[in-house]
């Protein structure tokens, strides 16, 4: 659990919640007891009526043989009207029970969309974490009050951390010639963190491409915003040749010593060979073994002659 507000804030409003579905289940029931009642009802008032037709049709007879009054014939057809209207009554509580049903049934769906809120509700004020992280910030402390939508705490999962780094324009097209094709290159980071390349953004800069790096091992210094220093191994170049940083010249030309003399050679540099003295790889027309100069003449020219020394 992370933050937990209080709970008197909620517990009286799904009391209240609760409470509406408890009395519309009972009225609900109340209903149906009701309707059955009137259907049972419903018979004997018919019997009733036909009571009281056969009542009206002897008094109107036993009249015109004068042993009733008219006082007693006219009592005779109220009773009856009154059983009509009774009956009348009964049928019409009896067609409206479906309808007194489905507004019953309409409350208590709402009511329990309201307790269900309210419990939802009552359920988020207890804030635990969704997964395994890092807290990052608390912005609230106890007993402050808070609104609806306001952050209370901010949190990053320690498994989903990625480093976004700028891969050099010299390198761009090689590395996303791998990622097409599937391959995701892994890098080493300062702190013994190790990365495998993910993806690279859509857009580059002047400063080169940003790639998104996956973080394999993370160790445990790795947090949210720090600064590291990645290095990747690039996959093996076909013909490459590793000579040290003082044998170019031009960025794309180094100067073979044929016997006594120089010899220009045109070479592309195609990456770095990392180690204790650093080394630049290039591929053109050199070979094993080839003896390079490595002080720089401003006047290096093919044919000049040159003397060898030890470095």
């Amino acid at each position: 659990m992370l933050l937990a507000l209080d709970e008197r804030d909620f517990a009286p409003k799904v009391a209240q919640a609760r409470g509406a579905v408890v009395e519309l289940d009972a009225a609900i029931r109340s209903e149906h007891l009701r309707h059955k009642a009137d259907l049972d009802q419903l018979e004997q008032e018919r019997k009733l009526l036909d009571f009281a037709n056969a009542d009206v049709a002897r008094f109107e007879r036993l009249q015109k043989e004068n042993f009733y009054s008219q006082t007693a014939v006219d009592q005779s057809r109220a009773s009856l009207s009154q059983r009509q209207i009774t009956l009348r009554g009964r049928e019409l509580t009896i067609s409206d029970h479906e309808a007194r049903l489905a507004q019953l049934n309409a409350r208590l769906m709402q009511a329990q969309a309201n307790l269900d809120q309210a419990r939802l509700a009552l359920e988020r004020s207890r804030v635990t974490a969704p997964f395994d992280g890092y807290v990052a910030k608390v912005l609230v402390a106890v007993g402050d009050q808070v609104n609806t939508g306001q952050t209370l705490i901010s949190l990053y999962p320690s498994d989903a951390l990625e480093v976004r780094a700028k891969i050099p324009a010299t390198h761009q097209d090689g590395l996303l010639a791998l990622l097409a094709k599937g391959a995701h290159p892994v890098a080493l980071a300062s702190g013994g963190v190790k990365l495998q390349l993910d993806r690279a953004a859509s857009a580059a800069d002047a400063r080169g491409l940003d790639g998104f790096f996956r973080v394999v091992d993370a160790g445990p210094g790795l947090r949210l915003g720090s600064l590291i220093t990645v290095e990747m191994a690039l996959p093996p170049v076909a013909d490459a040749i590793a000579v040290p940083y003082d044998a170019l010249y031009n960025g794309r030309t180094v100067y073979r010593i044929d016997g006594d003399r120089l010899q220009a050679v045109a070479v592309e540099v195609v990456g770095e060979l990392p180690g204790a003295k650093p080394m630049l790889l290039v591929r053109g027309g050199l070979a094993q073994g080839d003896r390079l100069m490595l002080t720089h003449l401003p006047n290096a020219v093919t044919g000049l002659k040159v003397e060898v020394t030890a470095k």
